[in-house]
């Protein structure tokens, strides 16, 4: 599936959760709410792999994984490394 298709499914999911809901400021709030919990969790992946080049070690930046270190924080990120490290 090309990228502009998921992009505008995207958008047209959003688009509905707030057409169908009774107010628009719960829909968007949450919306911003994940969306910062990714940016966070995108920014100690970054970090975490900044370190990790020292012993060439690296976790992929995705939104899966940047959403479980943004949510969870640190215990999230080291859920990561060991998961990362006992898996591989």
């Amino acid at each position: 599936m090309e990228t502009g298709w998921v992009v505008g499914l995207i958008i047209a999911g959003i688009l509905l959760v707030i057409a169908a809901s009774k107010s628009v400021t719960g829909p968007v709030r949450w919306i911003g709410f994940g969306i910062m919990q990714l940016v966070i969790g995108a920014i100690l992946l970054f970090f975490a792999n900044l370190v990790g080049e020292l012993a060439s070690f690296h976790i992929p930046i995705n939104p899966v994984t940047a959403l479980l270190a943004g949510f969870l924080r640190l215990p999230g990120l080291a859920a990561l490394v060991v998961i990362k490290l006992w898996v591989m």
